[in-house]
């Protein structure tokens, strides 16, 4: 039943988001991103040249994305909240959701399988790929999915790996350990939760008008996700706050330049 409950709770996360993209008569979209949320407070990148260096347009949106949390408002405590608590009662369940995963030896063959969908390398190729097949075929819209998918999930990568060195929490699968922080691990947060996220919030938001496209992407980043607690690589609460943070870039992206997508 807890597992049952966990796998409702992913797809509700993975679904929920695609539904802040409307379209309009035109059938474009039209962002319906929260007015307070992290990505509406980040202004666009209009001080940002278009063909300014690449390396210097990536270091000053890290820049944004890892002051961000000086910028929360009241405003933010309605998805704040409701995102807290969730990690919350993981945290304080999360050992017992492991030890479940782990009497079920059926389910660490296909969580490993479905682990290399996701990752910072599949998921950096995957976006490098629609970049390539976009200038290949003249198809501008990919070429520009890709692009910002990729810096997406490599700004994923990077967040992730900092909070891993800066939380150090022990994995489910270290003998006698106790899934404490600072243990010296790196389980917190999930990165292949992070860049799947990332990568799917660009690529539902760009083509939210294909239910398809949005459902296969989130459903990607879902099963992916849930791989990480069936192959014990993760707790449940790893996986959550790693698939928040990677929504949440890809929506940072999205917005700081969203003049590219005109």
């Amino acid at each position: 039943m807890r597992i049952t409950s966990l796998i409702v709770s992913f797809f509700l996360l993975a679904v929920v988001p695609a539904h802040g993209i409307a379209q309009d008569t035109t059938g474009q979209a039209i962002e319906t991103i929260p007015q307070n949320s992290p990505a509406q407070q980040i202004p666009p990148a209009s001080d940002i040249p278009p063909h300014t260096n690449l390396v210097d347009r990536f270091l000053k949106d890290q820049g944004h994305i890892w002051t961000s949390p000086l910028h929360i408002k009241r405003g933010d405590v309605k998805w704040l909240l409701p995102l807290g608590a969730g990690a919350a009662a993981l945290l304080a369940t999360d050992q017992k959701l492991s030890d479940d995963v782990r009497s079920n030896n059926s389910l660490r063959s296909p969580s490993k399988f479905l682990s290399n969908f996701g990752g910072t390398l599949p998921m950096a190729a995957a976006s490098g790929a629609l970049l390539g097949i976009g200038k290949l075929t003249g198809n501008e819209k990919a070429a520009k999915t890709g692009k910002l998918a990729t810096e997406a999930v490599l700004h994923s990568a990077l967040i992730v790996q900092g909070l891993k060195l800066a939380f150090e929490r022990e994995r489910p699968d270290k003998i006698g350990g106790q899934g404490s922080f600072w243990g010296g691990g790196q389980s917190f947060p999930s990165g292949h939760a992070a860049t799947t996220f990332a990568f799917a919030s660009v690529v539902a938001h760009q083509y939210s008008n294909k239910p398809l496209v949005v459902i296969g992407a989130y459903g990607l980043a879902t099963s992916v996700s849930l791989s990480r607690i069936g192959g014990l690589n993760h707790f449940p609460s790893d996986v959550l706050i790693g698939a928040a943070v990677g929504e949440l870039i890809g929506r940072f992206v999205l917005h700081r330049h969203k003049d590219e997508l005109r």
